[in-house]
């Protein structure tokens, strides 16, 4: 009887103990994001800067002169971008010997995206856009951005890659959902064309 005792004694001790252990270790791992989500906001890398700084950008961008330039800004990341593949930028990092062809390509692409801007988006702006159309300014600005983010992040070899921020790694980073981030800005802007009007 005493064996008996014991042993469910035992057996109850030892469960309370496995469930104080997965109390803890759970507590644990909310602990542990709710760390990284306050480590990454009050020192991001240079990628998330990256990110947010062209995020900001473009939205006050397409605020100050309208949704009109705002799809402008997208329709000319593409031409930059086809512009820029018909460069050998790998034969001219070579040629003038920069250790990290990703400055050079980065550089590259912008010069080209504003020259593009300046010669063929110079039209006469109308102020701040008016505020019902905010939140499309707001939606273009992040399909802007992440389309920016994802060719510029493309510049990066494979193992600079890998030493991304999670965030930029597997959503702007990836080239698994390559297609989707060329085809998702043509079909937003054709969704806006169709429902919505594209005039400030």
């Amino acid at each position: 009887m005493f064996a008996t005792v014991a042993a469910h004694a035992t057996a109850t001790a030892t469960a309370t103990a496995t469930r104080a252990s997965a109390a803890s270790s759970s507590t644990f791992s909310f602990a542990n994001i709710a760390l990284s989500a306050q480590t990454l906001l009050s020192r991001p890398s240079w990628d998330v800067a990256l990110v947010l700084a062209l995020l900001a950008i473009a939205f006050f961008y397409g605020i100050s002169t309208g949704k009109k330039k705002a799809v402008t800004a997208i329709i000319y990341t593409y031409v930059s971008f086809a512009v820029f593949s018909a460069i050998p930028s790998e034969r001219l990092a070579s040629i003038v010997r920069i250790p990290q062809p990703f400055f050079l390509k980065a550089a590259l692409f912008g010069v080209i995206f504003i020259i593009l801007m300046f010669l063929f988006g110079r039209t006469r702006t109308r102020g701040f856009a008016r505020p019902g159309a905010w939140w499309q300014i707001f939606v273009l600005s992040v399909t802007q951005v992440g389309l920016l983010a994802h060719i510029i992040f493309g510049f990066l070899p494979q193992e600079q890659i890998a030493t991304l921020a999670p965030l930029t790694k597997n959503f702007f980073a990836n080239q698994d959902i390559h297609v989707w981030w060329f085809l998702g800005p043509l079909t937003l802007l054709a969704f806006f064309k169709r429902f919505t009007s594209l005039e400030d």
